[in-house]
């Protein structure tokens, strides 16, 4: 496992200076104003509803297909893999087209207090921003896959053909404005999704052929869903943390969206590249750990994750309070001025006050995906954003604009503080399906 997380890590840094290259010609093309103010709102619907599905999809996908790969029958685990995929870009496009339809009702109910230049710029990105739902799902079942055949360095991979694609766009037609930047969403996302589909079949899965008798595929997707209901509510919750901010932020006028998405890009790179892109393979891991009742390993695990979580989050504190802001001002440059500079180091100093909580959090979640404990998350994205809301409404008066990124790290710091009591680690006997 160490030299499996060893080579995501490297493959994801690369992913995220590639993301990078992207970042740095949006900044100088578009500072922080209006057009991309509604770039990122219209964002918002369709990475929470991608988002929604995979952690539903996630939780009950792992340990479905674990145990159809103990039972020893590989055409069986094939089949099964098959039809969910398909059955994810089905979905995906379904509700694509529903959003794109539905945009001149979505935009101002989302927009809320947002300028009106915000709000034209929101509504002319939605439409097309709104196939990033089937893009994602796509991608985000693909990458599942990939990591429950080993392979999920690929997926770790397909990110960076995604950044490059869209800066090399920015790059070479700046005076398209926010339809180049749309447009560079699209294609690198598509890029990515077809890199890790190549990479899928290279693994000797196909992606035409049968799919499991249907009654077969009843009980599978029962099992799925029985596991995925409880952790619906907390799916809806997490992904809702995630969503409101953004949202919150644009009513203090315009730039501040802009600002918040730098820092909130920024920031998620970071832990992209400690945590999350390895979470898939955590996630596989812990299960296998579980199903064996290897609760020691588990234990080890976990005490590594929180000396490391804690060492990272005191220097990403102390890096970005003191090194934040003179390094984006060397960096970028063309419309990123000195008031883009501060109001974006604010929003990511705040931020990082919550890092070794987010990293620790992330990885007690896969340990109660692991575990089948979805009740559990619901009850802890509860907690969430319960907190979230809190802090956020008590604090806006206060921290203005970065009060919604104070209230991310409260969030974060809730679930590790309030959770940790609740890991139940003890044996347990495995479930038939």
């Amino acid at each position: 496992m160490t030299r499996q997380l060893a080579v995501i890590a490297l493959l994801t840094a690369a992913s995220q200076a590639s993301a990078f290259f992207k970042l740095w010609f949006t900044a100088r093309t578009f500072g922080i104003g209006s057009e991309l103010d509604g770039y990122n709102l219209a964002l918002v619907l369709p990475i929470l509803i991608s988002g929604v599905i995979a952690g539903f999809l996630q939780t009950g996908l792992f340990p479905v297909r674990a145990k159809l790969k103990t039972a020893g029958n590989a055409a069986d685990v094939e089949a099964f893999e098959r039809a969910v995929l398909w059955g994810m870009a089905a979905l995906g496009v379904v509700l694509a087209l529903l959003l794109a339809l539905c945009g001149p009702f979505i935009v101002p109910a989302l927009a809320g207090r947002a300028a009106n230049s915000v709000v034209a710029s929101m509504g002319a990105a939605f439409p097309y921003l709104a196939f990033l739902v089937a893009l994602n799902m796509v991608g985000d079942c693909v990458g599942y896959l990939l990591a429950m055949r080993n392979r999920f360095w690929i997926a770790a991979a397909a990110p960076i053909a995604n950044g490059i694609a869209g800066g090399l766009l920015l790059a070479s037609w700046p005076q398209g404005g926010l339809t180049n930047l749309v447009l560079g969403t699209l294609l690198g996302f598509a890029l990515q999704v077809g890199i890790c589909l190549w990479g899928l079949r290279s693994t000797g899965l196909r992606l035409r052929g049968a799919f499991p008798p249907v009654e077969r595929m009843r009980s599978l997707s029962r099992d799925m869903l029985v596991l995925g209901a409880w952790i619906l509510p907390g799916v809806i919750l997490s992904n809702l943390t995630v969503s409101l901010p953004p949202i919150w932020v644009a009513s203090f006028g315009e730039g501040a969206n802009s600002a918040f998405g730098y820092a909130y890009r920024l920031h998620s790179s970071v832990v992209q590249l400690l945590v999350m892109a390895s979470s898939p393979v955590i996630l596989a891991h812990f299960a296998d750990l579980v199903a064996r009742n290897e609760t020691a390993a588990v234990r080890t695990i976990l005490a590594k994750a929180a000396a490391a979580s804690a060492i990272l989050g005191i220097l990403g504190v102390v890096l970005v309070g003191t090194l934040g802001a003179p390094v984006l001002a060397l960096i970028f440059g063309g419309r990123f001025d000195a008031e883009a500079v501060t109001r974006v180091t604010n929003h990511w100093w705040w931020m990082t006050t919550g890092l070794a909580f987010m990293i620790q959090g992330n990885v007690l979640a896969k340990l109660w995906l692991s575990q089948q404990r979805a009740k559990q998350m619901s009850i802890m994205t509860g907690v969430s954003i319960s907190a979230l809301v809190t802090v956020y409404f008590a604090l806006q008066v206060t921290l203005g604009e970065y009060s919604a990124a104070a209230a991310m790290s409260v969030s974060a710091a809730s679930v590790v503080v309030i959770g940790i009591p609740f890991m139940r680690l003890t044996k347990r006997a495995n479930k038939q399906i």
